[in-house]
């Protein structure tokens, strides 16, 4: 990379992020995602329990 090329990046201007956060809380949304993997995991915690 070329001195000027270093300096083109330097001075190269950020991309503006153009969506905003709407200002509301998404927890039903992130529950729903993590509800199959905290179903797989109690499984696994009961099959480990019913082992011992």
């Amino acid at each position: 990379m070329t001195h000027m090329e270093i300096k083109a990046l330097e001075h190269r201007t950020a991309t503006v992020w153009t969506e905003g956060y709407d200002g509301e809380s998404h927890y039903t949304e992130v529950l729903k995602a993590l509800a199959p993997a905290l179903f797989i995991l109690a499984v696994a915690a009961a099959l480990m329990v019913a082992i011992i």
